[in-house]
């Protein structure tokens, strides 16, 4: 490898270099790279117009491999504009090949197979590097969720088509908690904004972010509820928690009657909705439970017990009305700033004595069988944090315990 050619005041270490390992080898081969130069009587101004000379098809050299990536001596070079680079894509350099890869891609999506659902946190405006895009994500997840669902920029928008020819659907997420805390905001604002002015702010902000399913094209909505223990709550607050919780689910089981093609994922403690809000849970096509504190094994195990469970307190002697066949369970990623590895980690050890990785063993743990309910995927947070680990390594290394040789 000869790196910065254009250094070089003369051809002799370039003379001794080439010729000393070609007298030494069979086949050898030559990497020569270099930024700009300005010397036209150098040996990389000699070597750079055989290269153009080549790419023209001026000289002939089937043993010389050109690459030159620059603006025209005719264009203003300080216009970033003037250097127009295209990296030529899978689907441009084979289409046929590329065609039968997203026919196998899709073949495999629609079979059975463990489900991948990420979060990304999408720029606000249009992406700027390849860690703010849609398309950069792995081609196995199936749902990719936005947390900034409102005011899409074109970009972004344009790669969600972009994404479905790969069978990735993406959902708007709706953070009731949020609509809270923007409620509360102004309720501290002004101390004369009565509970009736919290139910009307309410109701018209979640109107708006069941909209953005169809402004937005989106492929289906994740409802993200927390809520909390009703246990030991006072009466005024325990009926203000479950008239506002009512009208909430309420308004999207609305909007579900008028969407049955679109997806629709609810992201909670089944155990903090109310018994008229468990009947429910059958209209949504996936549940999954808020289990990213989750350590071991046996507190997936658990979280999905106690699922099970609140639906058997809340139904007395009738149905079960917390379906079993679609529980979704979510886990972190590490993150770079955590010293401590503790967020995206388990309190367990992997064969080499080191901590296991939360979604990796969150994989480990869906691939189990279980006879009473189904362990149907997964759910990664913001994905995004794991695209300078060598492009999505942990996504991809999840995804491949779930679904091997996918």
């Amino acid at each position: 490898i000869f790196d910065e050619l254009h250094t070089q005041p003369n051809r002799k270490l370039f003379d001794v270099m080439l010729q000393g390992s070609g007298d030494a080898r069979m086949q050898p081969l030559y990497f020569l790279i270099t930024t700009a130069g300005n010397d036209i009587n150098s040996i990389c101004y000699e070597v750079h117009q055989k290269a153009i000379d080549i790419a023209e098809g001026r000289k002939v050299d089937p043993t010389f491999y050109s690459v030159i990536y620059g603006a025209a001596e005719d264009e203003d070079w300080t216009d970033p504009e003037s250097i127009d680079i295209h990296y030529p894509t899978f689907e441009e350099q084979n289409p046929q090949l590329y065609a039968d890869y997203i026919r196998d891609l899709k073949n495999y999506k629609a079979g059975e197979h463990k489900l991948v659902f990420v979060s990304f946190d999408n720029p606000v405006g249009n992406p700027s590097n390849q860690v703010e895009r849609l398309i950069a994500i792995p081609d196995s997840v199936d749902f990719v969720c936005l947390n900034n669902s409102e005011n899409l920029s074109n970009e972004t928008q344009v790669e969600m088509v972009k994404i479905r020819e790969k069978s990735i659907r993406t959902l708007s997420i709706i953070n009731y908690e949020s609509l809270e805390q923007e409620w509360n905001k102004k309720a501290k604002e002004n101390s004369e904004l009565t509970e009736e002015d919290a139910q009307k702010y309410l109701n018209e902000r979640t109107d708006a972010m069941l909209a953005l399913c169809d402004s937005y094209g989106y492929d289906g909505i994740l409802i993200d509820y927390t809520g909390l223990s009703m246990v030991g709550m006072q009466e005024a607050v325990l009926q203000q928690y479950k008239t506002r919780q009512q009208n909430f689910f309420s308004r999207v089981l609305d909007w579900r009657n008028k969407h049955a093609n679109k997806t629709l994922v609810l992201y909670s403690y089944v155990q903090y909705l109310t018994p008229e809000n468990m009947d429910m849970l059958d209209e949504y096509n996936h549940l999954i439970l808020k289990t990213a504190s989750s350590k071991n094994i046996d507190d997936l195990t658990l979280n999905v017990l106690m699922a099970i469970q609140a639906g058997i307190d809340a139904a007395g002697m009738d149905a079960n009305p917390v379906p079993k066949d679609r529980f979704v369970a979510c886990a972190q990623l590490p993150q770079q700033e955590d010293k401590d590895m503790i967020i995206g980690y388990w309190n367990t050890q992997d064969a080499n004595g080191n901590k296991t990785l939360a979604a990796q063993g969150t994989a480990q743990w869906i691939v189990q069988s279980s006879s009473t309910y189904t362990r149907a995927g997964i759910f990664i947070t913001n994905i995004q944090k794991d695209y300078y680990n060598n492009t999505y390594a942990a996504v991809r290394e999840t995804i491949h315990i779930m679904n091997p040789n996918k």
